[in-house]
């Protein structure tokens, strides 16, 4: 059942581990919700909004690059909120340059209206907002083995292998931009395990808690 919340201000967002079904659940919330998606369709705003080719923001979405990861190494002496990021000349690099650029779309995205957002450090960004609530999707590597299975086709030492470098990536990014772990809760509402209760089933129960946050159930 969807349900309309055009009288109501909800932003929600979900962080999730690679394999867990976060994108199945983002969607599924968006569905049933009745509330606009934001995935890759924040990367195609933040292409056009920005005059930078879509493929430019496609190529670092949420990873963490050779020259990320160099300054990461530069900077572990620093403490998070002196971090600077640029390179070793003083310019901002590209990935900076982009992150910046798809903060301020996503600080945009949540003025405009309820919507559900998809990683992208969105709950960092958005953490004093209070129209907020922020989920992080975790789940054991078997349920995470076979859902990639399931979704992508995958065989166990190719998902393995997949699913560690994902989320190294992510943590990375995370790690650089916000000077935050990944995946710590206290950095989000509510920590789900998506193996307790299956992807539809944990999408319900968000919506559950959304619901109750907005005082309609």
């Amino acid at each position: 059942m969807a349900f309309d919340l055009k009288d109501k201000k909800i932003i929600i967002t979900i962080g999730r581990e690679f394999g867990s079904g976060g994108r199945a659940i983002n969607r599924l919330v968006s569905e049933k919700l009745n509330l606009p998606l934001y995935d890759k369709d924040l990367i195609n705003r933040a292409a056009a909004e920005s005059g930078i080719d879509k493929e430019t923001f496609d190529s670092m979405d949420e990873k963490a690059s050779a020259s990320l990861l160099l300054s990461i190494v530069r900077n572990l002496d620093k403490k998070n909120n002196k971090r600077e990021h640029h390179d070793n000349t003083g310019i901002m690099s590209m990935s900076e340059r982009l992150y910046l650029i798809q903060k301020q779309v996503i600080k945009k995205i949540a003025s405009e209206g309820s919507c559900v957002m998809l990683g992208r450090c969105s709950n960092v960004t958005l953490r004093k907002d209070p129209d907020t609530v922020h989920f992080f999707i975790r789940a054991p590597k078997d349920f995470k083995l076979k859902t990639l299975k399931e979704f992508r086709d995958l065989e166990p030492n190719e998902a393995e292998k997949l699913m560690k470098n994902v989320d190294k990536e992510r943590e990375n990014y995370y790690k650089y931009y916000t000077g935050l772990k990944w995946g710590v809760p206290k950095d989000y509402s509510y920590i789900l395990d998506s193996s307790v209760l299956g992807i539809e089933s944990t999408a319900d129960l968000i919506c559950e808690i959304v619901l109750k946050k907005l005082k309609l159930k």
